[in-house]
């Protein structure tokens, strides 16, 4: 994934429901990685809800592109 795609949201937060329609804004590291496992390497994406003027984050396996 990378900014610009399209995609839907599988976690529902507050506000937000699941299978929300979104778009990648900005990709990036965690600044600090705590251990040597992947899920400590996953992206973290901030994301803008169609339909909404929300910026919210989001971890990789929360997203699918469409």
């Amino acid at each position: 994934m990378k900014p610009g795609n399209l995609i839907r949201i599988s976690r529902a937060a507050i506000g937000v429901p699941a299978d929300s329609i979104a778009l990648i804004i900005k990709s990036d590291l965690p600044e600090r990685w705590v251990g040597d496992s992947a899920a400590a390497r996953e992206q973290i994406h901030t994301v803008q809800i169609l339909g909404s003027n929300r910026t919210r984050r989001y971890l990789g396996r929360d997203l699918e592109v469409i």
